[in-house]
């Protein structure tokens, strides 16, 4: 009997291509665009399979563009820099890890460990720890489907909401000929924003239509942001997302 090889792999990724372009021509020709689906609170693949591993310290991270250190990085044990393998960026190691080496490696660099999950806190005499922000799921449904698919569709989204934390928030976007974005946490009325298909436009100018300029490019708070700042942008963001314990009626209806 055939072993059936997990398609996500250990990590829950899947891609839409199984390799990337090398070319700004080759990117060029790829009919479908290069997306990847990373389902970041997957359960371990089988029972006896161990859980990510948790870190009790913040994850170095690259000062150019911000990647974590992992285990693609290319690491100089010896004038101890490693490579970011995004945007080749040099990073001079902290002084905590002066003693890594090629047998004394931490347990983001480990090959097997591809996922690893960190455990942030307040340092010695730090600031505060900043409270995690809620996690975020943004449904992305395609409708230009017979009413039978549909109904399967509507079905599932049922299911997937009963799964998910009463205090996740939960957003809802559908296209077909045309992308509708929906306005669930405005109660009075059902309010959707209503984009063409067939006409390119700009991220400025969607920020712009759904109102969420002028406090943020994304209206959602960012890291270490201030607690008034967060409260802003939570509200502004609160327009398009609801709590799953809030929005099932609504999406229901």
């Amino acid at each position: 009997m055939a072993e059936i090889v997990d398609p996500d792999g250990p990590d829950g990724v899947r891609m839409t291509w199984n390799s990337w372009p090398r070319t700004k021509v080759e990117a060029s020709k790829s009919v479908i665009p290069i997306a990847c689906v990373y389902s970041l609170i997957r359960a371990p693949p089988s029972a006896t399979d161990a859980a990510f591993p948790l870190l009790p310290y913040r994850p170095l991270r690259c000062r150019n563009c911000s990647c974590a250190l992992n285990p693609y990085a290319l690491v100089d044990f010896s004038a101890k820099f490693w490579a970011c393998p995004f945007c080749l960026q040099r990073n001079p190691f902290p002084q905590h890890y002066s003693a890594i080496n090629p047998s004394n490696l931490p347990a983001e660099l480990f090959p097997q460990y591809t996922t690893v999950e960190y455990a942030l806190s307040a340092g010695p005499g730090g600031p505060a720890a900043v409270p995690a922000p809620p996690p975020v799921f943004l449904f992305v449904l395609d409708i230009c489907v017979i009413e039978e698919e549909l109904e399967f569709v509507k079905s599932a989204l049922r299911q997937a909401l009963g799964l998910l934390p009463e205090h996740a928030l939960v957003g809802l976007i559908t296209f077909g000929t045309q992308v509708h974005v929906h306005e669930l946490g405005f109660a009075d009325l059902f309010k959707t924003y209503v984009f063409r298909g067939t006409k390119e436009i700009s991220k400025e100018r969607v920020l712009e239509q759904l109102g969420l300029t002028g406090r943020g490019a994304t209206g959602f708070p960012r890291a270490g942001a201030g607690a008034n700042q967060t409260t802003a942008s939570a509200g502004i963001a609160g327009r398009f997302l609801l709590s799953a314990a809030d929005c099932e009626y609504t999406l229901n209806s």
